[in-house]
C-alpha cells in the first residue's frame, strides 16, 4: 500500500514538472463609444436650421425650419427675440435673417 502511494505521489509530482501548452485568448480591442454630444439649445438648433436653409427664416420655409429645429411657436418667438437682442439676427422685410455663424 505504501509502495502504491509512493508511486502515485511521484507520478503526481512529475506531472507538475511537465510544461503544458495552454492557448490563452488575446483580448480583442473594443471600439470606444462615440462621445456623447450635449444637446443643442433651441436657439442653436434654430440658427443651424436657418443657416442650412439660406440664412433667412421666411413664410416659405418656416414649416421646414420649425420641424428641423423641433420648435413650437412660443419657442420660435423667444428664440428670435433673444437672437435680435444679442445682435445675431435682424428682421429684414418679411424675413428674419441670422447674422452670425455660417451666415455672417
Amino acid at each position: 500500500m505504501i509502495r502504491s502511494m509512493t508511486l502515485v505521489a511521484c507520478l503526481t509530482l512529475s506531472a507538475c514538472a511537465v510544461p503544458v501548452a495552454v492557448q490563452v485568448p488575446t483580448p480583442t480591442p473594443t471600439p470606444m463609444p462615440a462621445p456623447i454630444e450635449a444637446p443643442q439649445s433651441a436657439k442653436e438648433r434654430f440658427v443651424t436650421s436657418v443657416a442650412s436653409n439660406g440664412c433667412a427664416f421666411t413664410s416659405g420655409n418656416s414649416d421646414l425650419i420649425m420641424a428641423d429645429a423641433v420648435l413650437s411657436r412660443e419657442d420660435l418667438a423667444r428664440v428670435m427675440t433673444e437672437l435680435s437682442a444679442e445682435g445675431r439676427g435682424v428682421i429684414d422685410g418679411d424675413a428674419f435673417r441670422v447674422t452670425s455663424g455660417a451666415c455672417a
